[in-house]
């Protein structure tokens, strides 16, 4: 089996709450939004606060992603 394959089957694994009538290719199109989400986060954590800010971060947002990256996934 290729890694392909494994990777594909992860992400039909991983797709979250899939809803009732959801066609294949939507849930593959949500596992994937949530792994692009999941990479966006770490690579936002890495940060520093200040760094963050910068980019235009308010204070709250700032607060807002660190305590989404404490949540378990």
């Amino acid at each position: 089996m290729s890694t392909l394959a494994l990777r594909a089957a992860g992400a039909i694994a991983s797709a979250v709450e899939p809803k009732p009538g959801w066609s294949l290719v939507e849930r593959l199109l949500a596992a994937r939004e949530g792994q692009a989400k999941r990479r966006v986060l770490s690579y936002l954590a890495a940060m520093d606060d200040a760094r963050l800010h910068g980019l235009g971060f308010a204070a709250d947002n700032i607060s807002a992603l660190r305590s989404d990256l404490r949540l378990p996934r």
